[in-house]
């Protein structure tokens, strides 16, 4: 007999961890398809010529070609699931059947979740009013009222309703009468893009009730998995409530099952800020250690090996549809499954391959998760700790030396191990810090130094406090007596954890607020730090080479940061109306490299104000304020700027004359937050001039230093601002009788003008307008607003622009020419 023909060595592909690659290449194809829209027919036609071509290529034994085939194939079906994912809805989705502003809407839907309560935010000075609770329903619709018709609709929704409680379980039909509106892109450069989040859930709509009557049940509920789990997370959270103190059950319920919306506000600000929110938020390391909890609790039951990996394996799935496959755990319930199979089959795990696996699990389900910075942050922090591992495990070489040392004291080796472990586990989490750093700051603009020494201490306590609540969990429904230790150490860990994060929030210099690097420079980062480790790694090179050239790509990006503000100097004054809701903040920037803040603030939530302006001022690198202008005393022009003093440092802030003579807690508390900044605090007049360089002014027309008679509004610091010929009014909320007073004086021919008080009547805009005659004219305010404004039927014949619908409003003025660009 012939021997079975065999290809030469030359021509054999050894891949020792082809999941690798085929995980690099379905990302590939994901990647291509969101940045060039492939659409539904190319990857079809490249994926059926691609295993056309690999059939000829496995026939002729050309193993090479037919195993870069294999990859394009792969490429072509993850540009097609993302396709399917991102870009396919059905054409009765209720999204379109909604529109872009609130309307009225009835609905019959399937409840996907029991519903979340939303505790009501805390009273603050600079709320203006205040809001009340709340609790949050994710929805499937099934139908839409059309006229006196129902007709099936398609679609996911998330139901918000103004009440304490909704008796409603996962799984029941309602019926909801509601408003709906589509998810709001972004407004503003830099911010958060909720519509995109939600569309990579496949929900692009939000519905909104005041009242509890709206939402009427249709029926028993429908069984499922995903509402079974649902109600298992309602047990468990009741049963963790009614085991653990008011401040701690929140706190467990965020551990254990995700459900953040409960804990307080200002804690959870503070884990964010410390760069410890890995600890709250539901990830790898709590799949971890509750498994390492069941592991030791079978092994300490004498259950045979085979029969503790098949329960762990029982255990991590179930767990991971408890939690609602949120992606963390569906990565490490991978890493498990896989590690205990391995040890049923009795095989080595290869651990690339193994998260490569996982990767491919994740992408599959879900090929938006590519994109989201949860997922990216517990991949990476899994590859620096693979990349790492062989330095992590301390071993003595000789075995002499290694005999002594295993013939020393308990005590002493207890020691050594525990140092060991110690500096071992700190080593990690500085690699792990440094390798996240420039996707954190990119996407948070936080630095956090605390997180490198607080992080260790508070996983152990973490660690703790979830394997006292797994016992909870476990025990309670059968004693409460017998799970009255285990809920009391969960509850002292739990007030250690919270203790521990106030104290890290706390350290001077613990959390640092940055614009963060560019997007291009963030990925090149990656993509080198890549190739640097499997350089380090597989080629052998030193460190200090791999070292040398990250080095290098960061000189690159902070030469990048600083060319562009020089180039620009001196060639153009941007002046950017920020979209705020009902309220006010324009940025300006001067040509010589100076800048002025006009106001910062919006009716509801200080924190949007802060959050929108911070968002636009770190898109354009701005991590310092020459000058912030107040110009008077309403909470939707200043709220925001406590929050903004906390993030930016400000050379000085100026306001009225009589801004602060009427006493109010907001206004106490704007004073106290410039104070404690040690922040200079000047006062502007009419006359008054600010030096921003040759050929622009900025003159203050009104108030006068007495002020006027009359509401806060009537004493506006208003400012004109001239440059390269062209000039630009901001007037605040100026109304009767400090409008008056401004129109006594000469006309003065304005290029632009924002429209005084949000454009409202009080504010006369027929005789305001005809005294300033612009040509550009931006209404700074929300949608009602903009139904108010344009109720005024005065046409001036100049170009209106509302940040309501068209976002953050830019205003170039470049040689003499006036260049508008709407941000949406």
């Amino acid at each position: 007999m012939e021997s079975p023909e065999v290809s030469s060595p030359s021509r054999r592909i050894k891949v020792n961890q082809p999941l690798v690659l085929i995980a690099a290449a379905l990302c590939a194809g994901i990647l291509a398809d969101r940045s060039w829209s492939l659409g539904l027919l190319p990857p079809i036609l490249i994926l059926a010529a691609s295993l056309t071509m690999w059939l000829f290529c496995w026939r002729k034994r050309w193993e090479l070609a037919g195993s870069w085939l294999v990859l394009l194939a792969v490429a072509a079906l993850g540009a097609r699931l993302h396709d399917a994912a991102w870009n396919r809805f059905a054409a009765h989705d209720i999204a379109l059947s909604v529109g872009d502003t609130s309307q009225p809407i009835a609905i019959e839907a399937r409840t996907l979740d029991y519903p979340i309560a939303l505790p009501p935010a805390p009273p603050s000075a600079l709320q203006n009013f205040q809001q009340e609770g709340a609790v949050r329903l994710p929805l499937q619709i099934t139908a839409i009222r059309a006229g006196r018709d129902w007709r099936p609709a398609v679609g996911k929704a998330s139901l918000l309703v103004q009440t304490e409680s909704l008796n409603v379980g996962a799984g029941e039909s309602v019926r909801v009468y509601c408003q709906a509106m589509r998810i709001e892109p972004p407004a503003n450069p830099g911010e958060f893009d909720f519509a995109a989040h939600g569309r990579a859930d496949r929900t692009l709509v939000s519905l909104r009730t005041g009242f509890a009557s709206c939402v009427e049940s249709q029926g028993k509920p429908r069984f499922s998995l995903w509402s079974l789990m649902a109600e298992v997370r309602r047990y468990v959270a009741r049963n963790l409530s009614a085991q653990l103190s008011p401040s701690a059950a929140p706190l467990a319920d965020a551990l254990l099952l995700g459900n953040r919306s409960e804990v307080d506000r200002r804690l959870s600000e503070e884990f964010v800020q410390t760069g410890l929110v890995h600890l709250l938020a539901i990830s790898g390391l709590h799949l971890g250690v509750l498994v390492g909890v069941v592991y030791g609790a079978l092994r300490l039951c004498l259950f045979s090996p085979k029969r503790i990996a098949a329960a762990v394996i029982a255990f991590a799935i179930g767990y991971m549809l408890l939690v609602d496959m949120r992606p963390p755990v569906v990565r490490a319930t991978v890493l498990v499954v896989v590690f205990a199979l391995g040890m049923l089959a009795e095989r080595r795990v290869l651990p690339w391959n193994t998260l490569a696996a996982a990767l491919l699990v994740v992408v599959s389900w879900n090929p938006a998760d590519l994109f989201r910075v949860g997922p990216q942050l517990s991949f990476l922090a899994v590859a620096v700790l693979i990349w790492l591992a062989p330095l992590l495990v301390w071993r003595i070489a000789d075995p002499l030396d290694r005999l002594i040392a295993e013939s020393r004291p308990w005590q002493l080796r207890l020691i050594r191990g525990g140092i060991n472990s110690i500096g071992g586990a700190y080593v990690a989490g500085l690699a792990i810090w440094l390798a996240a750093l420039p996707l954190i700051a990119s996407q948070f603009h936080l630095i956090s130094p605390a997180a490198l020494l607080y992080s260790p201490p508070l996983m152990l306590v973490t660690s703790i406090a979830l394997a006292a609540g797994l016992t909870v969990c476990v025990v309670s429904p059968f004693s409460s007596w017998l799970a009255y230790p285990a809920a009391l150490l969960c509850d002292g860990s739990l007030r250690w954890l919270a203790v521990g994060v106030s104290s890290a929030d706390a350290l001077p210099g613990g959390s640092i607020w940055v614009a963060g690097p560019a997007g291009w420079w963030t990925c090149g980062w990656y993509l080198l730090l890549a190739c640097v480790a499997i350089a380090v790694r597989q080629w052998g090179w030193p460190l200090i080479r791999g070292g040398a050239i990250l080095g290098g790509w960061c000189a690159l990006g902070l030469f990048a940061a600083i060319a562009p503000a020089s180039r620009t100097a001196g060639e153009e004054l941007r002046c950017t109306f920020v979209s705020v809701g009902h309220g006010t903040s324009v940025f300006v920037e001067f040509p010589d490299g100076s800048n002025l803040l006009y106001d910062c603030g919006r009716l509801g939530s200080p924190r949007r104000a802060t959050e929108s302006v911070s968002a636009l001022l770190w898109s354009r690198g701005v991590t310092h304020l020459d000058a912030l202008v107040i110009s008077h005393a309403d909470g939707d022009h200043y709220n925001g700027v406590p929050g903004l003093l906390e993030r930016f440092s400000v050379g000085r802030v100026y306001v009225s004359p009589v801004m602060f003579e009427r006493e109010s807690p907001g206004l106490r508390f704007l004073r106290e937050s410039i104070a404690a900044a040690e922040i200079p605090l000047a006062t502007l007049q009419a006359g008054d001039r600010l030096a921003v360089g040759a050929d622009v002014s900025v003159t203050v027309l009104h108030p006068t230093a007495r002020g006027v008679l009359g509401s806060d509004n009537a004493n506006s610091i208003v400012l004109l601002l001239e440059a390269f010929g062209r000039r630009l009014l901001l007037p605040g909320d100026l109304e009767t009788p400090g409008l008056e007073g401004v129109l006594r004086e000469e006309p003065i021919d304005c290029d632009l003008v924002m429209a005084p008080h949000h454009g409202s009547a009080g504010s006369d805009p027929a005789r305001f307008l005809a005294w300033s005659t612009p040509e550009i004219v931006v209404v700074s305010g929300s949608v009602n607003d903009q139904q108010r404004a344009m109720a005024q039927t005065i046409d001036f014949g100049a170009q209106v622009w509302h940040t309501a619908s068209c976002g953050s409003v830019t205003i170039r003025v470049i040689d003499e020419a006036v260049v508008v660009s709407p941000y949406k």
